[in-house]
Parts: structure tokens; C-alpha cells; sequence
């Protein structure tokens, strides 16, 4: 666990980046520091791993002060990744990803490193290029690589996403989700983005301006619970439509497939859905494939596929892929008002 007591940064030109930060991270969980420009998130992940000392208050790791432990080992024995990677240019990949393992003078086998390269997503053949013969998606990985390669119980990601294209980005993302679940390491995440806070966040930390904590709480609770306005504003106005990530799909009405004055939906020997024909579709539509979702997704996925498909109705299908029911955009609709109901009530989140 790591726990910030109390802890104050100000800088030599009297400039306060953190204030009075109280905050405990869970030990196994994802926590995600986001706020606005200068609002101390940075300085505060680095506190952590000693690149910044604190003017106030103590930062402890497993309850160790950490301006009690040797700078440099503590490093070694906490991941860092950064924008950019930061790998070293002159070394090949798999040199890159061994670094702190050699630093420890552990004699960890190439092979090992391969196969982490494996788990991030990077083919085998990648470990003998060089960083500029990568793309920066592709470095990224090899920078979470090598902060995994010590199997450190700490991971400290400082804006890991923000330097690649959106597409590259949520691939990333996904990934780093799959690994978080099977590895389940202690990790700070630093980020501008609410989005991505909300999607890889167990608990997020939002920071104001002048380094002070606004509210911490899962992203359930911050769409849905806003502290104050602040928080409101920097969630954003669509955090409603965000919080159905949250919502499960239980009680949604299910319609038959061949309901009376729908569009016609074309399947495959199998059951599958391949199209829609007939009444409502417009004249030369192409859209694809209807969209299909299952008994996992969330009530966002089913609105996002009412909202984008050209007829207005979502599939829902099985394990194998079969269809079995269609749902109409009304249908969210009176899901959401039946939720709303007891949830005012109660004062509950949807109220």
C-alpha cells in the first residue's frame, strides 16, 4: 500500500505544486491521479519513487517512510513508464527490457524477456530492433515491459497513452487492462484524461488547482456522485451517458426477432445476424453487420448500438453468437425510468 500523509511540495520559487495530500492506494488496485494542468498529480506520482522529495508530510510504502530508503534501490524496486517510453536509442529492444533485472544482477535469461515482450503484445521478432525502428504505439510496450521485467510490486505510469493516436491508444488501454488482470500489481497512473481514467481506474484521484484532492471514489461514484462542482464541471456534462457504462443490461425487454412491423433481420444458417431488410431501412444502406451485444455488456453499449444503427435496434445474441432478441432504443428508455424510480427514492445514484 502506499499512503500519503499529510504530504506538501512546494518548489524553491515558492510555487506550491501539492497541499496537505492525505490519500491512501490500495494495494492491487489501478489508481488514477487526474486533474487539470499544474494541479500537483505528476509531482505527487514521483513522490513516490523519490524523483521529488516532499517539503512536508511523508510518503510510505508497506508503511516505510520512503525518504528512509535508499533512492536508488527503491527505484529499482518500483516500474516506472513514462510518455514517449524513454528507452535507451543505442540498445536493442530486448536489451531495453532487461535493464533493471541487470541492474539488480540478476541474470534473467533472454527468453524470459522474450516472452514478456509477448505479453504486451510485441512479436517475438521484435527483440533485436532498435527503438527507432519501432512505432510509438510499439515502444510504449516495450517501455511497460521493461517496468515489468523486475516484477515489481509498484508500477508509477506518468501519462503512458497520451503520446500515440487514439486508435493505438484504446488498443493500448485493453491491453494493459488484460495485464492488470492476470499480474494485479499496485499501480498509480497519472492522466489529463477522464475518459481514460474512468475506463482503467479501480479508484480515481481527482486533483485541483493549487495540488489539493477534490474527491476520491471509483468511477461509479464520480459520475455518478460528484463531490462538488468542480468535479462536476471536470467529469463533464456527459457523465449520465458515462455512468451506463456502469449499468448491466438486467431487465432490459427482449423483443422476438420476426416482432410485427420491424425491419427484417437476415441471419445465417447458424442463426447469426447478417442484416436488416425490409420495412424501415433505408434505401441503399450499407451499415454492416447489426450491432450485437450480450448479457456482460452495459447499458451504454446497448444505447451506443440503438443510437448508430440504421434502424434503431440492437441484437442481442448468445454465447455462440445466435440471436435471440431485439431491443429498440425506447427499450433503454424504460429500463432507465424503472431504475430511476426506486433510485429517487432512495437518493441513490440515478436520482
Amino acid at each position: 500500500m502506499i499512503t500519503f500523509e499529510a504530504v506538501r511540495k512546494q518548489f524553491p520559487d515558492g510555487t506550491v505544486a501539492v497541499e496537505h495530500l492525505d490519500l491512501e492506494v490500495p494495494t492491487g488496485l489501478t489508481t488514477v491521479f487526474v486533474g487539470p494542468s499544474g494541479c500537483g498529480k505528476t509531482t505527487s506520482l514521483r513522490m513516490v519513487n523519490r524523483m521529488v522529495e516532499p517539503t512536508g508530510g511523508r510518503v510510505l510504502l508497506d508503511g516505510r517512510d520512503v525518504r528512509g530508503q535508499d533512492a536508488a534501490a527503491l527505484r529499482r524496486g518500483i516500474g516506472y513508464v513514462i510518455q514517449h517510453a524513454g528507452l535507451f536509442p543505442h540498445r536493442t529492444v530486448v536489451d531495453n527490457v532487461l535493464t533493471v533485472p541487470r541492474l539488480l544482477g540478476r541474470r534473467r535469461q533472454r527468453a524470459a524477456a522474450v516472452e514478456l515482450l509477448e505479453r504486451v503484445g510485441l512479436p517475438a521478432a521484435f527483440a533485436d530492433r532498435y527503438p527507432a525502428q519501432l512505432s510509438g504505439g510499439q515502444q510504449q510496450r516495450v517501455g511497460v515491459a521493461r517496468a515489468l521485467a523486475a516484477d515489481p510490486p509498484v508500477l508509477l505510469m506518468d501519462e503512458p497513452f497520451s503520446a500515440v493516436d487514439p486508435v493505438v491508444r484504446g488498443q493500448l488501454q485493453q491491453e494493459f487492462l488484460r495485464l492488470q488482470a492476470e499480474l494485479g500489481k499496485t499501480i498509480v497512473m497519472v492522466t489529463h484524461d477522464i475518459d481514460e481514467a474512468v475506463v482503467l481506474g479501480d479508484r480515481i484521484a481527482v486533483f485541483r488547482q493549487g495540488g489539493h484532492l477534490a474527491q476520491v471514489g471509483t468511477p461509479r461514484e464520480l459520475l455518478t456522485r460528484p463531490a462538488d462542482a468542480f468535479v462536476r464541471d471536470f467529469v463533464g456534462r456527459d457523465r449520465g451517458y458515462r455512468g451506463l457504462s456502469f449499468e448491466g443490461v438486467d431487465g432490459l425487454r427482449l423483443r422476438p426477432l420476426d416482432e410485427a412491423g420491424a425491419p427484417v433481420l437476415v441471419l445465417d444458417a447458424a442463426g447469426r445476424p447478417l442484416g436488416w431488410e425490409g420495412v424501415g431501412v433505408p434505401a441503399g444502406a450499407d451499415a454492416g453487420p447489426p450491432g450485437t451485444f450480450g448479457p456482460g455488456d452495459s447499458l451504454r453499449t446497448v444505447l451506443d448500438l440503438t443510437l448508430t444503427s440504421p434502424v434503431g435496434v440492437a441484437v442481442h445474441v448468445d454465447a455462440t453468437g445466435r440471436a435471440t432478441g431485439l431491443v429498440h432504443h425506447r427499450d433503454v428508455v424504460e429500463v432507465l425510468e424503472q431504475r430511476r424510480a426506486p433510485a429517487a427514492a432512495s437518493g441513490g445514484p440515478l436520482a
